[in-house]
């Protein structure tokens, strides 16, 4: 039997041999442009998702020059891509930015430049309403004082905001704790299909917690720890799994701020200041 396998090595490696080698085309990846409000400054797409011809060939940090095997006119897709719930080790496409497409003539040695462009799909329910969670026009989502303190409440401000106005959340070691809802959410998703989704901006010295509240009881569902960014953050959260351990399609967003303690039981900092904006929750 292994008489007939040097004459095939022979064989493939003088084809192999023969054979003109291919010289691959690059594609330039720049970073998206959005045509929504905001434009890509409202938004973090770090990622591209490549298809040339129906072949996946790969997530690429943007910007990216990508080499491919392909010639004359060719076919590129690009979905915009997301770090899901702000974790580099989580990569995903996000279902609620359109893919770009279009078809490019391409030479081996060459380079093109793809500049895609992405937008909301037209399709996206908005959980709150488009536009109320970034505070600045005459409606918007309304924010409820949870904590036993009565004497600090849930601001919105100009002063720092990432655009128009912010809500704002301030504790002390004479106030430390500050809880906030927002109003409830109706007739969301409860089966995993489609997804949920909630964006926002936030600028944070301190940590601070969300929870769902759902149900008669508003039991809270712990869903994300933030810590501190003392620069605007945009943060895109699956919160379909939260969803489904409720079994609730009404829900509140909860948000918690406390003042963090030492082992000893001392405070850290004497004082806490959270900024969050354009607050949406999305699904299909």
């Amino acid at each position: 039997m292994n008489k007939f396998f040097f004459p095939l090595v022979f064989l493939a490696f003088s084809a192999c041999k023969d054979a003109p080698e291919q010289i691959p085309a690059y594609l330039n990846l720049k970073p998206f442009e959005v045509g929504a409000a905001g434009g890509a400054d409202w938004q973090k797409i770090t990622d591209g998702w490549l298809y040339v011809n129906g072949e996946f060939l790969g997530a690429y940090t943007l910007p990216a020059l990508v080499p491919v095997l392909a010639e004359g006119d060719s076919e590129v897709i690009l979905f915009p891509g997301v770090k899901e719930n702000g974790i580099a080790a989580t990569p995903n496409i996000y279902p609620y930015l359109t893919r770009f497409t279009k078809n490019y003539s391409l030479t081996g040695g060459q380079t093109t430049e793809v500049q895609a462009l992405t937008n909301y799909d037209p399709d996206i329910k908005y959980a709150f309403g488009i536009g109320r969670g970034d505070f600045d026009g005459g409606s918007f989502i309304a924010l409820e004082n949870r904590d036993s303190d009565g004497v600090i409440n849930v601001e919105l401000t100009t002063d720092s905001a990432f655009s128009g106005r912010s809500m704002l959340m301030e504790v002390d070691t004479a106030h430390p704790i500050m809880d906030i809802a927002t109003e409830e959410i109706e007739n969301l998703p409860t089966l995993g299909s489609p997804e949920v989704w909630l964006e926002m901006h936030y600028k944070t010295n301190v940590p601070f917690f969300l929870y769902l509240l759902s149900g008669p009881g508003e039991i809270p569902e712990f869903v994300f720890l933030f810590n501190t960014s003392e620069a605007w953050n945009k943060i895109y959260l699956n919160i379909t799994n939260d969803i489904i351990k409720t079994q609730q399609s009404e829900q509140r967003l909860f948000f918690r701020l406390s003042l963090p303690k030492d082992d000893a039981g001392k405070y850290v900092q004497n004082s806490g200041k959270v900024l969050i904006d354009n607050i949406r929750v999305v699904h299909f």
